[in-house]
């Protein structure tokens, strides 16, 4: 009320507070002093919204748009072929330029459509008005991240950003903190460098699906410097020319 019912000053308010930055970690003093959390010693533990999630895989990459109001958009969504029975109005043309990469709160949104991969993370179709949301973990969420166009892009313009400089991955894996907000441990850098060369492997027996995952949306690939007298070896052997 003394902010004459300015929702967002109360939303900046309490998402900015001590209570709700509360660490989900629990220590023993924790358990032993407020075991049920009734005086919100810790921060609860749950999946973020499916509008976040996106959101926040688009950030990390650094394709977010800032953009704000205006009319909804209608970022890419997997071509599921059901334009021949319903319509088509089902298989809908992708926004271009910087509406691509709008914020979820933009996304074009229809009861008898809704989006495929926020629909995936508990969205709510909003036939109906809900109080809650459920937070389900399913497999599909899992399929969601690894194949939807959306966090391809994502995972495409990380990438570059993570390579541009030509680093090998060791010294490239510190960047992760972009994704996790925290440095990754020991145990995380060592899998981490460890799938490289697999990986490496399975795209260099197969260029053509290799040049695919490099470029298919984002496009051309940018051109990595490689560092004066650098030691012959599988990472340089990745420098990326454009074509």
């Amino acid at each position: 009320m003394e902010k004459k019912w300015d929702v967002k000053h109360l939303l900046r308010l309490m998402v900015t507070s001590a209570a709700y930055r509360q660490s989900s970690r629990v220590t023993p003093d924790l358990a032993a002093r407020d075991p049920d959390n009734q005086l919100l010693a810790r921060g609860p533990r749950f999946r973020l919204s499916a509008e976040m999630i996106r959101d926040q895989a688009l950030a990390v990459s650094g394709l977010l748009s800032s953009k704000m109001y205006g009319p909804p958009v209608k970022p890419p969504q997997p071509r599921m072929g059901l334009a021949a029975a319903f319509g088509s109005g089902t298989d809908w043309e992708t926004s271009s330029g910087e509406d691509r990469h709008r914020r979820a709160l933009y996304t074009t949104w229809r009861r008898s459509n809704p989006y495929p991969s926020m629909a995936t993370f508990d969205a709510p179709n909003r036939e109906v008005c809900l109080v809650r949301r459920e937070r389900s973990n399913t497999p599909l969420q899992a399929l969601v991240t690894l194949n939807d166009p959306v966090y391809i892009e994502a995972a495409q313009a990380l990438a570059r950003k993570m390579i541009i400089a030509g680093n090998p991955p060791r010294e490239s894996a510190p960047r992760l903190p972009r994704c996790a907000s925290r440095p990754p441990t020991d145990d995380e850098l060592r899998g981490l460098v460890k799938l490289f060369p697999k990986t490496l492997a399975r795209f260099q027996a197969d260029p053509a699906k290799a040049l695919d995952l490099a470029t298919k949306p984002l496009g051309t690939r940018p051109r990595i410097w490689t560092p004066p007298n650098s030691p012959p070896g599988p990472w340089w052997a990745m420098s990326l020319e454009l074509r």
